[in-house]
């Protein structure tokens, strides 16, 4: 099994290598660029048509392991995403359309109405902690492979997605290492987000129970640590909490402490949590 998902993991490396160095070119090309400002920090624009080849890679491995409402609704976000890179959505927009897509997956699962209900509001949260985190080069990439390498030992088709997502996400970050040639855009993380939270569910793991919520945030540590701070700090400060700007975990860090140690930083509460999700999850 473990041989299997390697070579998964590999032939997901294969395709998106050259899928994202096409999104590099056609993004250039087409003017889908990222271009600095306050929030900002990088220094000149850069397209942010990354996420394109994730996602390519991701949908079709769900197609291919037999999830095609997994694989359609996840198209469905990346066109959320890749919208809002191109016109700025108003968030409330954004949010509802967020909503119906986890909503019309969730209703095809064998959840009780309670379970839907939480589990739509938790994917909602949980894409968004995770679009944020998308500020620095190789930060949301570098943060996103922890989770799916462990959520790769799953059985079934979640583990087979997790690992070609695994493998797309390895050959986006030879891109996206700094000084990054192509970024995510909301387009590459919010598929990320949503493959992160709906895996878990198509392998059957709860929510609803201790233990369950535990893996669950665990999976997610350092998107939650981070938003954690964001609210806790925008309060303190009278900040208003949903309007972007540089308050971020990983933004005073790298002010401190430079963007190398900071993602070295970043990445290891990622992994920890990962190894901790995966000992929960061994008998």
């Amino acid at each position: 099994m473990v041989i299997e998902l390697l070579l998964v993991a590999a032939a997901a490396f294969a395709v998106c290598l050259p899928l994202t160095f096409g999104a590099i070119v056609v993004g250039t090309r087409a003017g889908l660029l990222d271009v600095p400002t306050a929030i900002k920090p990088h220094t000149k624009p850069i397209p942010y048509t990354g996420g394109t080849a994730i996602a390519i890679v991701i949908v079709a491995a769900a197609v291919l392991a037999g999830q095609l409402p997994l694989a359609l609704v996840g198209a469905a976000v990346w066109l959320i995403g890749f919208v809002d890179d191109l016109r700025s959505l108003p968030p409330v927009v954004k949010l509802l359309l967020e909503i119906l897509l986890l909503l019309l997956w969730v209703i095809a699962q064998p959840f009780s109405f309670p379970e839907s209900v939480v589990a739509v509001a938790l994917g909602v949260v949980l894409m968004n902690t995770f679009n944020v985190i998308d500020g620095l080069d190789g930060l949301a990439a570098g943060c996103a492979l922890a989770p799916l390498i462990v959520l790769s030992t799953f059985d079934g088709a979640s583990g087979i997605i997790a690992a070609a997502a695994a493998g797309s996400v390895v050959a986006f970050l030879v891109f996206n290492r700094h000084p990054a040639r192509v970024f995510l855009g909301d387009e590459g993380s919010l598929v990320l987000g949503f493959a992160i939270w709906a895996l878990p569910l198509v392998a059957g793991m709860s929510f609803s129970t201790v233990k369950g919520a535990v893996v669950w945030a665990l999976l997610w540590l350092f998107p939650l640590v981070n938003a954690a701070f964001v609210v806790l700090y925008r309060m303190r400060t009278g900040r208003p909490v949903m309007r972007g700007d540089r308050s971020h975990l990983y933004d005073f860090w790298q002010r401190r402490f430079g963007l190398t140690m900071t993602l070295v930083g970043c990445w290891t509460i990622a992994i920890v949590g990962a190894l901790g999700a995966l000992l929960m999850r061994t008998p």
